[in-house]
């Protein structure tokens, strides 16, 4: 019995310390003035924030697959519009955001941003 408490004991702690970004730290990270702080024209940074939350938290609640399509990883072009669309995705995006500088964010990595 006390094998097994041990086992159980670090995997709670784990647990309650989180398994990587979520959206409130991922949109924080790229939008909010102490972060990385990148702009777009015609939102105000509120704005920002609440599009990206929304549209994480919105993707999250989507089961499915990544598609192979949608690489985060790679830099966009400005052509054609990057959108995650479930939560597997969405969790990649998230990932990437975490990794990547702001410049690199900023450039077009990580997309959408």
């Amino acid at each position: 019995m006390r094998a097994s408490f041990l086992v159980v004991l670090p995997a709670l702690g784990a647990f309650a310390a989180g398994c990587g970004p979520d959206c409130q730290s991922t949109c924080n990270k790229i939008y909010a003035e102490s972060e990385c702080n990148i702009p777009r024209p015609g939102s105000t940074r509120d704005e920002l924030l609440a599009d990206c939350f929304d549209s994480c938290e919105a993707a999250l609640d989507k089961e499915g697959a990544i598609r192979a399509e949608y690489v985060p990883s790679e830099r966009a072009s400005n052509d054609e519009p990057v959108e995650y669309s479930n939560d597997q995705e969405a969790a990649l995006w998230m990932d990437c955001v975490a990794e990547t500088s702001c410049e690199l964010l900023d450039d077009g990595y990580c997309a959408p941003i």
